[in-house]
C-alpha cells in the first residue's frame, strides 16, 4: 500500500497554501509592466511592502536600484553574522556546561526568529529585500543539514575546528545530543522562518505566526519545566503554567512586532486594533501546542494554525 504522507509535510503544504495567496503570489500571472511604468512601480514600493511575487513584475524589477541591492546585501550579511553569533554564544555556554542544553535549546528557539524579524526594517523597500533576507535562514538550514549529516572529521586543524563547532551546535539544539535531531525540530523551525520571510515579508500574519512558534512555544517549555507541577489531564507532558506562559509571551511578542511594522509603515494595522484577534490566536495556538508530538511537530502545526487564523482575523494588515 502507498505510504501515508508525513503530517509535518501536510502542515507545510497548508502553511504554503495560506502564505502564498497572502503574499500576492497570484500576481505572477499578471503581464509585466512596461518600462514607462517604472516610476509608478517605485512609488508603489514606497507605499507598501513587497512580496516575492512582485519581484517578477517587470516594472518593479526594473525599479530595483544598485543602492537597494547594496543595502539589502549589507543587511543580509549583518543579519547572517548576528544569527551565527547568537547561536554560537548559547552553543558555547551549553558545551562548556555553564547552562543546561535544554535551556540553551529553548533560548535559541525563543529568540532566533523574532530577533531576525526585528532586523527587517534594515532592508530596503525593493523586491530584492525578501529574497536576500531569505538567504539568512537558508544559510542556517544548510548549516543544520550539514550538522545532521556530518561525518567523522579528517585529521586536519580546519576539519577539527569545524567538527568542534558542529558538536557544540548539536549539543545546544538537541535533546539527546544526537546529530539527527538537527534535521528534526530545528530544521523545520528554520524552514518555516524561510517561508515567512519570502512569502510573508513584513506582514502581520507572518509576524504573529512566527511569534506563536518561537516565543510562545519556547517560553512555555522554560516556564513549564520550572513551574509546571499541574499538568493537563489530556496532555500529561504539558502544564497549565506552560500554556499560560505561551499565551502571555506570544501575545506580547506578536503585538510588539505588529507595533514595529506599523511604525515603519509596513502595515496599517495597529497593536490596539490587533490585540483582540492576537489574543484569540495565541489562545488557539496554545491549544494546538498541546497536541501530541506524534501527530505533528509543533514547529509546523503551531505556525500553520496561527498563520491561517491571522490571514482570517487580521485582514486589515
Amino acid at each position: 500500500p502507498p505510504r501515508p504522507m508525513n503530517p509535518n509535510a501536510l502542515l507545510l503544504v497548508l502553511l504554503l497554501s495560506v502564505a502564498a495567496p497572502a503574499s500576492g503570489i497570484a500576481a505572477l500571472a499578471r503581464p509585466a509592466l512596461g518600462g514607462h511604468k517604472v516610476a509608478a512601480s517605485r512609488r508603489r514600493l514606497e507605499q507598501q511592502p513587497v512580496s516575492l511575487a512582485v519581484a517578477f513584475d517587470g516594472g518593479v524589477l526594473a525599479a530595483i536600484t544598485p543602492a537597494a541591492l547594496g543595502r539589502d546585501a549589507a543587511s543580509a550579511s549583518v543579519c547572517a553574522g548576528a544569527a551565527w553569533m547568537w547561536v554560537a554564544f548559547w552553543s558555547k555556554l551549553a558545551a562548556d556546561g555553564r547552562i543546561q542544553p535544554n535551556l540553551s535549546r529553548k533560548i535559541i528557539h525563543t529568540g532566533s526568529a523574532p530577533l531576525f524579524m526585528l532586523c527587517w526594517p534594515l532592508f530596503s523597500p525593493a523586491p530584492s529585500a525578501p529574497i536576500l533576507a531569505g538567504a539568512v535562514p537558508l544559510l542556517q538550514i544548510i548549516r543544520l543539514y550539514r550538522a545532521g549529516r556530518a561525518q567523522p572529521a579528517q585529521p586536519t586543524p580546519v576539519a577539527a575546528a569545524e567538527a568542534d563547532d558542529t558538536a557544540d551546535l548539536v549539543k545546544a539544539i538537541s535533546r539527546s545530543g544526537s546529530r539527527s535531531e538537527a534535521l528534526g525540530g530545528p530544521f523545520l523551525y528554520t524552514l518555516v522562518l524561510l517561508v515567512a520571510t519570502v512569502l510573508g515579508w513584513r506582514s502581520p500574519a507572518a509576524a504573529v505566526a512566527i511569534c506563536q512558534m518561537a516565543v510562545g512555544d519556547g517560553v512555555a517549555d522554560i516556564v513549564g519545566r520550572r513551574y509546571g507541577s499541574v499538568k493537563w489531564p489530556f496532555s500529561p507532558s504539558k502544564s497549565v503554567a506552560g500554556s499560560a506562559a505561551f499565551v502571555a509571551s506570544a501575545f506580547s511578542a506578536s503585538l510588539g512586532l505588529v507595533s514595529l511594522f506599523h511604525a515603519f509603515g509596513f502595515t496599517a494595522l495597529t497593536a490596539a486594533a490587533a490585540a483582540p484577534a492576537v489574543l484569540l490566536i495565541s489562545l488557539l495556538s496554545a491549544a494546538v501546542e498541546l497536541l501530541p508530538a506524534e501527530l505533528a511537530d509543533d514547529n509546523v502545526s503551531v505556525p500553520a494554525a496561527a498563520w491561517a487564523l491571522s490571514a482570517w482575523l487580521l485582514s486589515a494588515g
